[in-house]
């Protein structure tokens, strides 16, 4: 019912090359397959890399309540 995301990092020597997409395809993926519908994915994820994880369908929450969130009917691939 309820899935965590944290501390998704990729080394900046790394950076800029597709591994974070890759990485979040991964889970993505994961999430598709064994997140029932309604089920919530949390997302805690440094300030200035939430346009990143926006483009994986997950909404910035209010600043009384920190953190990004998915829900599973709004699971779906990432933009190019």
């Amino acid at each position: 019912m309820y899935f965590y995301l944290q501390d998704i990092i990729v080394l900046p020597a790394f950076q800029g090359k597709g591994l974070g997409k890759r990485l979040m395809g991964a889970i993505m993926a994961y999430l598709e397959q064994h997140a029932l519908p309604g089920a919530f994915i949390g997302l805690m994820a440094a300030k200035d890399a939430s346009t990143f994880y926006t483009q994986f369908g997950f909404v910035v929450r209010p600043p009384e309540r920190p953190g990004m969130f998915l829900s599973r009917a709004e699971l779906r691939p990432p933009t190019t």
